[in-house]
């Protein structure tokens, strides 16, 4: 019987422990099933706005706590827009108040990734008048003019510019300058310019009118498109004086379809017969080269990365302190701001990876939109003969060739002269190519076999070695 007892009670051990191991098998956890408890997500408040009033671009301390952990974690937003942070800190915030807000209240909040604060309100209330302390000093239709002054708006719609009581057209504002084109200005030979802001109007600056460039940017003039971005214009006026003046114009929109490219002849060949051996839809005359007894000035020439032509050492600035670039279809003209006689050389060290094509010539008549200061005691800028002149927007994507003709009843211009000419047609940059008998346009199927101008009051064309062209 104790024998039983005691087998009995070893059964009853071992079904003890096995339940026990099979307790803490069936409720053991891997740690890794183990999910921490979720973030406490502390909102960001705001404690007050120093100032809680003002005007866009007004500077406002926003203090409080809660601001994140660096500053791209937070946004803060006015009404519907971001505004500029300026500095952070965990605790206070700079702050600029974004534009296009007037006499309205709005609920300012900081968001710290995504999660918002309690709301404070800012009120704009942008009374200062806006005062016009300079502008440029002359002007024309189409042309662009900056205001300079106080208290702007830095919302372009906001501010309303008039010259006298035609409205320009805003494209630039800061709180101290405006960028304007100046509207279709008629007549007057000056306007009186103001800027409106929500109702408050500044005081007056007034500008001249450039009645030349103003007639030149308006006027009706014969025009025919050679193909799509390619137009002819041209037309007999009375600029520069109560004089007869016949001006040649191509404007060239450079694209897929519009290629610009310089012809080189070692030899002289007429303007007409080397656009032709290019293919070309239209060119003008370009670089100097020696005829009759005239100086070696033979400019540097570059064609699709090879050098045609090394150009002539020890010439006047006069005749090389500019050039023509040409990169993946994008023109460029520059201006040689080295001293010394050898700019071809300049022009020659211009690495071929930002400038595949290079024509060196002179001068230089617009630079960053400013008309240069020529030299008049020279008879090459101070005579009024035949002139061919290129100029280029902004962005080298649009192209303006200018020649005009001398003699047969019409007179030439000067250099500077040109150079007003190639302002007022939108070139923002530009440089006088060689010029006289020399000055040729070509346009396909127009003129004589493509020659549309009266080279010195004739019909001959003098030889030359190079010109520009577009195909």
């Amino acid at each position: 019987m104790r024998k039983n007892l005691d087998y009995f009670r070893v059964i009853l051990a071992f079904v003890a422990v096995s339940l026990v191991i099979s307790s803490c098998d069936s409720g053991s956890v891997d740690d890794s099933d183990v999910l921490p408890p979720p973030a406490t997500v502390v909102a960001p408040a705001i404690t007050s706005l120093s100032p809680d009033s003002g005007s866009d671009g007004t500077e406002i301390i926003i203090t409080g706590k809660n601001f994140g952990s660096s500053k791209e974690d937070v946004k803060v937003i006015f009404g519907l827009r971001d505004a500029e942070i300026l500095e952070w800190s965990e605790a206070e915030l700079k702050v600029e108040a974004p534009a296009g807000f007037n006499d309205v209240a709005l609920n300012v909040v900081v968001s710290v990734n995504g999660t918002r604060s309690n709301i404070k309100t800012f009120t704009y209330n942008d009374t200062a008048p806006p005062v016009i302390t300079s502008l440029t000093n002359t002007c024309f239709s189409g042309s662009t003019v900056v205001i300079k002054g106080t208290d702007f708006s830095r919302n372009i719609e906001d501010n309303i510019v008039r010259f006298g009581t035609a409205e320009a057209t805003v494209q630039e504002a800061t709180k101290t300058s405006l960028t304007v084109i100046a509207p279709t200005l008629g007549d007057i030979t000056s306007a009186e310019v103001t800027v409106s802001k929500y109702g408050i109007v500044s005081n007056a600056k007034t500008t001249t009118v450039d009645v030349d460039q103003n007639k030149i940017a308006t006027f009706d003039w014969t025009t025919h498109t050679v193909k799509p971005g390619v137009i002819y214009k041209t037309a007999e006026l009375n600029v520069f004086g109560a004089t007869l003046r016949r001006i040649y114009i191509l404007d060239i929109t450079l694209n897929e379809s519009n290629t610009l490219g310089i012809g080189f002849s070692p030899t002289e060949i007429n303007t007409v017969t080397m656009c032709n051996t290019y293919n070309a839809f239209a060119g003008v005359n370009a670089g100097y080269f020696p005829y009759g007894s005239s100086t070696n000035k033979d400019p540097y020439i570059r064609i699709n990365g090879t050098t045609v032509q090394s150009g002539h050492l020890d010439v006047s600035q006069l005749y090389t302190n500019s050039a023509l670039l040409i990169h993946n279809n994008v023109a460029t003209v520059r201006k040689f701001t080295e001293s010394g006689r050898n700019l071809n050389l300049v022009a020659a060290a211009i690495p071929v990876n930002n400038a595949q094509n290079i024509i060196v010539c002179g001068p230089m008549l617009i630079t960053s939109g400013v008309i240069e200061t020529l030299d008049m005691s020279t008879s090459h800028n101070s005579s009024t003969t035949a002139r061919t002149g290129l100029g280029v927007s902004a962005d080298g994507k649009r192209v303006f060739m200018v020649v005009v003709d001398t003699g047969g009843g019409v007179t030439g211009v000067s250099t500077p002269q040109l150079a007003k000419i190639l302002q007022a047609l939108g070139a923002v940059d530009a440089m006088n190519f060689d010029g006289g008998g020399s000055s040729t346009m070509f346009v396909k199927n127009q003129g004589d076999n493509g020659r549309v101008n009266y080279p010195t009051g004739g019909t001959w064309q003098r030889p030359v070695r190079s010109v520009i062209y577009v195909k």
